[in-house]
């Protein structure tokens, strides 16, 4: 019972964090190529503060639950879903806190009068991550699926 509730909660996390993430590859993405540089950063400036503290918490919480699955799922087959579920997480981190948190830093630091000459770059550079952790998550979401269902 207790590990069906921890893989229960896990889906529900890594869902969680895979929805977001698709969201804003699919809608925010989009938009925020559209805008010219000025706005780019006042709306990139607006988005940051409400998406960092819970996301990261999100993962956190999850990779924790991750690794209780992997130690108490019965079965070598659920812990392997277990462990490409925690893998994804992982991956998210990974790809969030050297990539695009360190890009939010940079952006952050920009005047919206006077951008680097490369900032279309940096726009580019970060879309690329986001899809990328967007994908990890998506891969990892599904594993926790599986890893429910074997136990």
């Amino acid at each position: 019972m207790f590990v069906d509730a921890l893989a229960a909660l896990l889906i529900l996390l890594s869902g969680a964090l895979a929805g977001v993430l698709v969201a804003v590859e699919i809608a925010v993405v989009p938009m925020l190529a559209d805008l010219p540089g000025r706005r780019y950063v006042q709306v990139h400036r607006l988005l940051d503060p409400r998406f960092d503290p819970l996301m990261p918490t999100i993962d956190k919480i999850a990779l924790g639950v991750g690794l209780l699955l992997i130690v108490l799922a019965p079965g070598g087959d659920a812990k392997l879903a277990f462990a490409v579920a925690e893998a994804g997480l992982v991956g998210v981190a990974l790809v969030s806190e050297l990539s695009n948190v360190r890009m939010n830093r940079i952006i952050d630091t920009w005047e919206p009068e006077r951008l680097p000459e490369a900032w279309a770059e940096t726009r580019s550079r970060w879309a690329r991550a986001n899809r990328h952790r967007t994908w990890i998550a998506l891969v990892g979401f599904a594993a926790a699926i599986v890893g429910m269902s074997l136990v």
